[in-house]
């Protein structure tokens, strides 16, 4: 199934994750410097109603019962897990009780009372907190008191009236949770960052994965749709060592040259439609192919009514000798399908021209202003007289040089035509038909 890579979509997909990153990282920043000032605040403000009531309450019943001391509302403040101290101002701002103090906490022996504020923090230290609460007795009715607290008996308050209460708070708990609260924030949006550079990543991986899925595949249709294109001989050598180009160049190599060329073919042109003569070429040239492949040849190239085949092998006469029964093998296939008349197309006569010897075989390269453009082929003397000989056969021979005749002397039967005219070769040597099929010895 071919996949379809679509590049604005992941590009998108990046761009909105970034921006859910950079809000939540910077939302995750806000709370962090906003919690940091504002959560002592908010602490205090939670325990303020139970400091006051405390403190207020327990003085309220000291005044109407008349208590000298205030030795049990400190103790009853000191109950408290966030109250480390408690100290009693009178209205001068004179200390007239006060638990033990905390390490680390100096009071002073009068406060300017003008300064101090209800629920306002007069001294601070890392886990310490002292501050000042404004002390308004509630006195309870001595009729409704009694009726509840028939025991007590109302006594005259003593010469000292407190008007200030100072109260120092432990704070260490307050820090330990705010340490852990922005220990889960930064985890949290750490996890987020974390979170969304995996998905980025492996975003980014499927990307590459498609893009390499895509181009292999790409590749592969290139490579399958070349090789038709390509000869086999040429693609041998790139598969050995694709990037060494230099194997592509041209170099002597012993050969035998084989040229297949359809006689009339203008002819036919005339009494037949294009698209049967085309229909018809290709069925015979498909049964051309698997003989030429079947005895080792490589379709060099082919253009409209004709063909030339490379034969190689270690062997020179092996070669030479492949391709003769190449040749003897489609003049017996032409003759047996035009018997038969088992084809919709037409009878063709083939003309074949075969010459073996020392060749210049590589890529012939042409360089033109839009790039390079190569071909592999064979080319010299022996091609030459190759082709001229196909161009000089007739009425469906299988004409071959004196070099091929010497290779297969006596392996096959041949008619000795001698020397015969052909175009631009002086002289053609011993020329040889190869008459029928003989397997050789």
């Amino acid at each position: 199934m071919e996949i379809k890579y679509r590049p604005r979509l992941y590009l998108w997909i990046v761009i909105l994750s970034s921006i859910t990153l950079a809000v939540t990282l910077t939302i995750t920043s806000i709370k962090i410097v906003r919690g940091g000032k504002s959560f002592t605040k908010v602490i205090h403000e939670e325990n303020k109603a139970f400091v006051v009531n405390t403190v207020r309450f327990g003085h309220g019943v000291m005044a109407h019962m008349g208590a000298e001391t205030y030795e049990s509302l400190i103790n009853l403040a000191l109950k408290s897990k966030t109250i480390q101290f408690l100290g009693v101002l009178d209205e001068k701002g004179n200390i007239i009780a006060q638990s033990e103090l905390p390490s680390g906490l100096h009071l002073l022996e009068t406060y300017d009372v003008r300064q101090l504020k209800d629920a306002a923090i007069i001294e601070e230290t890392k886990n310490f907190h002292l501050m000042s609460y404004k002390a308004r007795p509630e006195i309870v009715p001595t009729e409704e008191h009694m009726k509840h607290h028939a025991t007590m008996t109302p006594e005259t308050p003593g010469p000292h009236k407190p008007a200030w209460f100072l109260v120092g708070m432990d704070t260490s708990a307050f820090s330990r949770h705010y340490r852990d609260m922005v220990i889960q924030t930064v985890g949290a949006g750490a996890a987020v960052l974390l979170l969304g550079t995996a998905i980025i990543i492996f975003l980014g991986i499927i990307h590459r994965y498609e893009l390499a899925h895509l181009s292999i595949e790409r590749l592969q249709k290139i490579k399958r749709l070349l090789s038709f294109f390509v000869p086999q001989t040429a693609k041998n050598i790139i598969e050995k060592d694709p990037e060494k180009k230099a194997l592509l160049d041209k170099y002597i190599q012993d050969a035998t040259v084989f040229f297949l060329d359809i006689e009339g073919f203008t002819l036919l042109l005339e009494k037949y439609s294009q698209e049967r003569i085309n229909r018809t070429i290709e069925f015979y040239f498909s049964i051309f192919l698997n003989l030429i492949q079947q005895y080792g040849g490589d379709v060099n190239e082919t253009a409209g009514d004709g063909m030339m085949v490379i034969f190689l092998d270690s062997d020179p006469v092996a070669h030479a000798q492949n391709a003769i029964q190449t040749a003897l093998g489609i003049q017996e296939k032409c003759l047996k399908m035009s018997a038969n008349n088992d084809n919709d197309g037409f009878d063709i006569k083939v003309n074949i021209g075969i010459h073996s010897g020392k060749v210049y075989l590589g890529s012939t390269k042409m360089r033109g202003s839009e790039g390079e453009r190569w071909t592999f082929t064979a080319s010299g003397a022996v091609t030459i007289m190759a082709a001229r000989l196909a161009q000089y056969a007739s009425e469906g021979q299988a004409l071959i040089g004196e070099e091929t005749a010497r290779r297969v002397k006596g392996r096959f039967p041949m008619n000795r035509l001698g020397k015969v005219p052909l175009k631009n070769i002086k002289d053609s040597g011993e020329i040889y038909e190869i008459s029928s099929a003989k397997k050789p010895f």
